[in-house]
């Protein structure tokens, strides 16, 4: 069954959490560990053609996807394969390139079971930002991505100061084009090498895939907010809109001007 896209949708580095009706889209891979649950069955088909209708699934990144058909009262995550929590759900999911893969064990979704790792929560799972109308939806859509990971219960992370400082000085480069390593490192003081070990313990991703997602965040944040695809593109530092679409498309399948009016982004003051 055909639905169309209508929900709202959090965007972090590292993270994307989309909830609400999840409708069809085109071929397409993105470099993301894929998580689908939903209250009813939905179609999945791999880059082979074949297809799969579950309640739950798993896509692993860089593979060939598209929704058939979509669910109401479903919740999508895209997490980077190089954080913890996206390497751990892969690695419990067992998905692989084939569509048959792709429904791991009910239990995944529901047993909040734990791989013992303890430590600290990744910053991707920092409770959202309060006051809005879907706060509370999302606090517990993490709660979700959390237990399917195997990351739930995990404390609060606590910041070396340099990652923040970094965290904090981004940002601002964003508007200029690529956002150097090194060019970070001077501004908080830390040889590159330092910084980059740091800025992965503790943020849980790299820094080039962690200004990956922010760039994109960024230009979501002015669509949303009413600018136009070229002027949302260039405040986010992307050469143009259509880089902007592509990179929207590789994420969702979609266009931002066919979700932009059907999403309500959440504001988020985190990572």
């Amino acid at each position: 069954m055909s639905h169309p896209w209508r929900g709202w949708c959090l965007l972090r580095p590292g993270l994307l959490l989309y909830g609400g009706t999840v409708g069809t889209n085109e071929p397409h891979a993105h470099h993301a560990v894929q998580l689908i649950v939903a209250a009813e069955p939905f179609t999945l088909a791999d880059a082979h053609g074949e297809r799969l209708t579950t309640r739950i699934a798993v896509v692993p990144p860089d593979t060939g996807h598209t929704l058939i058909s979509g669910a109401h009262d479903a919740l999508l995550a895209h997490l980077d394969p190089r954080s913890a929590p996206g390497r751990a759900l892969l690695a419990r999911s067992g998905a692989g390139a084939r569509a048959s893969t792709w429904s791991p064990p009910a239990a995944l979704a529901g047993s909040g079971a734990q791989d013992g790792r303890g430590g600290a929560r990744p910053l991707m799972f920092a409770e959202p930002t309060a006051g809005h109308s879907r706060s509370a939806e999302a606090a517990g859509a993490l709660r979700t991505v959390e237990a399917c990971s195997g990351h739930s219960g995990a404390a609060d992370a606590t910041l070396h100061p340099a990652v923040e400082a970094a965290i904090t000085v981004i940002p601002a480069l964003l508007p200029a084009g690529p956002v150097r390593l090194r060019a970070v490192a001077d501004a908080v003081h830390l040889s590159p090498s330092r910084l980059a070990h740091l800025f992965g313990a503790h943020v849980g991703i790299p820094l080039r895939p962690y200004v990956r997602w922010l760039r994109l965040r960024q230009a979501i944040d002015r669509v949303a907010a009413g600018e136009t695809l070229t002027a949302a593109a260039h405040s986010a530092g992307f050469t143009d809109g259509p880089h902007f679409t592509r990179a929207f498309r590789r994420t969702f399948g979609n266009t931002p001007s066919e979700l932009a009016a059907a999403i309500d982004w959440l504001p988020d003051v985190g990572p």
